[in-house]
């Protein structure tokens, strides 16, 4: 068994919620996974929170429950999202049948470092996946012909990559100049006088397909105009849920959710969360309308995931 290390913070709850378990691996570019899967315990902790968002109530080492299960490949959000931000996600799979790995890497420590993230994310996705299937424990308990991917903003971006779309290294490095600028961290690179021309371009500019990913999904994936083109022909079939009208990628498999804001993909804040991010200098609207209108989001792109995940088996 791979070595575990519970760092997650206790709550006294009693309500029946998927199993987790979290596992380091200490390599050279440290990995932290949460590892979710379907379990009938009550909840003792909960995954992910913080004073700025919520958590997602879970039986830490519950039993794992015998057989093989469907893998998702979970990669979190944008440069400086914290670690477990799509527990609420992993929650939901989980629930509904899946084993989920959510991965979390290092944290960029700089915009520097950060520039290089648009690959080493995609890579970060491969390094635990060997993890996984090579550990004697947990490769008994996934099925190895139903292993998927998904991700939210630069995961999503990430997950796009292993399933086969090529990142077109010219449109990643203009992507914060020209008529076309507004990446989601341009404005931060430019503070630091960094910029994406100082991404590892040899790194950069490589296929990242992984031919163990048989369906990815992709919210509002980050550097949308970077895939070059339409899919390749080896890409999987793929899910793309978009709340931006602007944010297209060519191809098909494209579901636009008209009622969700481009940040339904983070937790659900908490009652002092917007407060906490204006008076540190972020964007309060990162916490919507109100955590109602929030969750129902969750529950509407959970519910298209899970569906999509479910026919592509077939």
């Amino acid at each position: 068994m791979l070595p575990l290390l519970f760092m997650l913070a206790a709550h006294g709850m009693a309500r029946s919620a998927p199993g987790v378990m979290q596992v380091i691996d200490n390599a050279e570019r440290p990995l932290a996974l949460s590892i979710w899967y379907p379990a009938e315990a009550d909840a003792s902790i909960t995954v992910g929170a913080n004073a700025v968002f919520e958590g997602a109530p879970a039986a830490e080492d519950a039993p794992v429950p015998s057989g093989r299960l469907p893998l998702v490949m979970l990669s979190h959000g944008g440069l400086r999202s914290a670690a477990n931000s799509g527990a609420w996600l992993a929650a939901a799979l989980a629930q509904a049948g899946f084993l989920v790995v959510e991965v979390n890497g290092l944290r960029p420590q700089n915009p520097r470092q950060a520039v290089d993230e648009i690959w080493r994310r995609p890579d970060d996705i491969r390094d635990a996946l060997d993890l996984v299937l090579g550990d004697p424990v947990w490769s008994d308990h996934v099925d190895q012909d139903r292993i998927a991917v998904a991700g939210f903003a630069l995961g999503g971006t990430a997950a796009l990559s292993v399933a086969g779309r090529r990142l077109d290294p010219d449109g990643y490095l203009g992507s914060c100049s020209g008529d076309d600028a507004g990446g989601p961290d341009c404005a931060w690179f430019a503070a630091h006088d960094v910029a994406p021309e100082q991404v590892d371009r040899d790194r950069l500019d490589r296929s990242r397909r992984d031919l163990r990913i048989g369906a990815a999904v992709a919210l509002d994936p980050e550097y949308a105009s970077a895939f070059a083109g339409d899919a390749a022909s080896d890409a999987v079939p793929a899910l793309l849920i978009l709340s931006d009208e602007q944010n297209s990628i060519a191809g098909s498999g494209i579901q636009e959710l008209p009622q969700a804001g481009p940040f339904d993909a983070f937790p659900v804040c908490t009652a002092k969360g917007a407060r906490i991010l204006l008076e540190d200098g972020g964007d309060p609207a990162l916490c919507g309308a109100s955590p109602e209108a929030r969750q129902q989001a969750h529950d509407r792109i959970a519910k298209a995931i899970i569906a999509f995940l479910n026919g592509a088996r077939d």
